[in-house]
């Protein structure tokens, strides 16, 4: 009899273990570079037929909408915000990204990852923002700003910020947490899901003086060694979902989920390149690889597990993985909610008494309302093509035309308005009338660079432009730096982007006689510097080799007239007089390289021509990172 009840308890336990079963669905929501997009705004997208369209999409009040209905069909979801955030726009710059981090901490985000341009403001502002989450701190941290009399006001995110590959020069002080974190784990439903959150590999790249007393690991070897170390951590540690979320673009987000081992990450979420994913990619080691676009989109990736307790372990076993790309277009309606803060933080930027001062290393002032019309356009207006975009084309027009010189450059930023035509009709039946307003000039101009001229020999200018088209088409994805192409006037090129790095030009001549441009030619140019410190005397557009540089003299009312102009000044200056129109093509690839709309991404993913298996980093400085470079001690002191 006692045996018999207790053979029966017996498998009363076991049938109570195996009974302890349920299917439960997390969702994972990604919002990525934001770009200080408070309202929805035109963008250029896919018609799905090999062709584009204008179309409104976007903004915080349309995310908040999309956030919230995500949220109302399943409770167990986890918010994530990758990539630029707090740069790109009028009201980030003259705030230093304050008038976008209020409304953004209502919308509950649960765990980020700072993007290239959230370090624009200086390394003091980045480690107020970033630096060892604590929300006992307020959420403001008063900072000193060099040129300023009182301490800015600087208001943190209200959720972690994680960065596994950078570390601070204050980390080396046992007594203080991490700068960034690498993880965060986060248990829902009875799942606990590790987060590992990669940050830009280019901040050092933009300015060695964003990078002061930073340290960024660099490469293909340094990134994979990183998340796989903090993949098996949080496996070890119980982690039953692992998760990278990465700043650090889908070419190479998508390069390292090939190289880890299989079942250590389950999905890799890119941001920094803007790509709308569709369709996740799925890797060599198995997990899944997807970007959810821009501000425009929003990413929900439902992942169904099994969750078995028995006696002592809980197993989750994953059934499946589920993706959908959001389009916020005009059926998502704007929160009103997030709409009553944006317009408390937009208040500032418009009517009749608007007067604000940028911090003193911006060096500009804004008089008049954002909705200030400053020109029009006589073509599409865009950034969205890593080639030969028609906003790099007409600007860069612009500048010859202003300045006089045989060529000029502009550098091949993704941020940008999207503007159509004078007649363009919008995919919801509008039509343009080809204005451009100050909000779009900021859009485009969202930081802090002159304009000035130079000379520059035809081999240093060959040299270059195989620069930039091996940082945006290299096969050996890890040597892709920065944006896209940069965009050129006053040159004919004729390339094969298939071709090794270093060796894709065919043939350059000068647009305006066809003549063959020889090495040993001596041309003038026209470009930009980074403002107020640039980091060299023979500098434009970040590269070096340019001799007799002259600033473009006259940036702004008062004081400023004497300056160095400002390329958003310049900007709106050239547009008094002139129409603006990119609508030509300079650029020939003779490869016949498939380009976006026909082909899913912007920039092809795996690159262009043969992999050599060269994806070392650049030079590491280690743990004394901010001793490096021209940045020098100003870290220290936050500039």
């Amino acid at each position: 009899m006692k045996l018999t009840r207790y053979l029966t308890l017996a498998a009363l336990i076991l049938a109570h273990g195996s009974l302890q079963a349920a299917t439960k669905t997390i969702t994972l929501i990604e919002l990525n570079d934001l770009h200080a997009h408070l309202i929805p705004h035109k963008d250029l997208v896919s018609d799905g037929n090999g062709g584009t369209t204008i179309a409104t999409r976007g903004g915080l009040t349309r995310i908040a909408t999309a956030v919230k209905q995500i949220r109302a069909d399943n409770p167990n979801n986890i918010l994530m915000n990758i990539g630029d955030t707090t740069h790109g726009g009028v009201e980030a710059l003259f705030s230093m990204g304050n008038a976008i981090m209020g409304p953004l901490n209502s919308l509950g985000v649960d765990v980020g990852v700072a993007g290239n341009w959230d370090f624009y403001y200086t390394p003091g502002v980045t480690r107020a923002r970033y630096g060892r989450f604590d929300t006992s701190l307020g959420g403001i941290i008063q900072v000193p700003i060099p040129g300023m009399d009182n301490l800015i006001g600087i208001i943190q995110p209200n959720y972690p910020n994680l960065g596994a590959n950078v570390s601070d020069f204050t980390d080396f002080f046992p007594i203080l947490p991490d700068f960034m974190p690498a993880t965060w784990n986060k248990t829902i439903a009875g799942v606990n899901v590790g987060f590992i959150g990669l940050t830009s590999d280019i901040v050092a790249d933009m300015h060695s003086m964003l990078a002061t007393g930073f340290n960024f690991a660099q490469g293909e070897s340094e990134h994979l060694d990183i998340v796989q170390r903090y993949a098996d951590k949080l496996r070890n540690n119980g982690a039953n979902l692992v998760v990278v979320m990465s700043e650090l673009g889908i070419h190479k987000t998508k390069r390292l989920a090939d190289l880890v081992d299989p079942g250590s990450v389950d999905v890799f979420f890119a941001a920094h390149t803007h790509e709308a994913t569709y369709t996740p990619i799925t890797s060599e080691s198995g997990a899944l690889v997807v970007e959810a676009g821009n501000d425009g989109y929003l990413g929900r990736m439902d992942i169904v597990v099994d969750v078995r307790k028995r006696w002592r372990s809980t197993t989750v076993t994953v059934k499946s993985k589920n993706w959908t790309l959001i389009e916020l277009d005009d059926s998502v309606a704007e929160d009103p909610d997030m709409v009553a803060l944006v317009n408390e933080a937009r208040a500032p930027y418009l009517g009749d008494n608007v007067f604000l001062e940028a911090p003193p290393f911006v060096m500009q002032t804004l008089t008049q309302s954002i909705d200030t019309v400053v020109g029009h356009a006589d073509s599409l207006i865009d950034r969205k093509d890593s080639l030969e975009s028609s906003f790099n084309n007409g600007w860069s027009d612009l500048l010859r035309q202003t300045t006089g010189t045989q060529m000029a450059m502009t550098p091949g930023f993704r941020m940008g308005a999207t503007i159509g035509a004078t007649g363009t009709v919008y995919e919801d039946g509008a039509v343009a009338d080809g204005a451009i307003t100050i909000e779009d000039a900021y859009r485009f101009f969202p930081m802090a660079y002159s304009i000035s001229t130079g000379q520059v020999t035809g081999v240093r200018f060959r040299e270059i432009v195989e620069d930039v088209l091996t940082r945006t088409f290299s096969p050996d994805v890890f040597k892709q730096r920065g944006g896209w192409t940069y965009g050129f006037a006053g040159v004919d090129l004729t390339v094969d982007l298939a071709a090794p790095d270093g060796q894709r030009i065919q043939a350059m001549s000068y647009s305006d006689t066809g003549v063959a441009i020889s090495d040993s030619d001596n041309i003038s140019i026209t470009g930009c510097r980074r403002t107020p410190i640039e980091e060299g005397d023979d500098i434009l557009c970040a590269y070096d080799g340019f001799t007799n540089i002259d600033p473009v003299i006259g940036g702004g009312p008062g004081p400023f007239d004497l300056l160095p102009i400002q390329a958003v000044e310049l900007f709106q200056q050239a547009l008094a007089a002139n129409l603006f129109n990119g609508a030509r093509a300079n650029i020939t690839d003779s490869n016949n390289t498939p380009r976006w709309p026909e082909t899913e991404f912007i920039q092809p993913l795996e690159g262009v021509g043969t992999p050599t298996g060269d994806n070392g980093g650049a030079e590491d400085c280690g743990a004394f990172a901010f001793l490096c470079g021209g940045g020098g001690f100003g870290g220290f002191f936050g500039f």
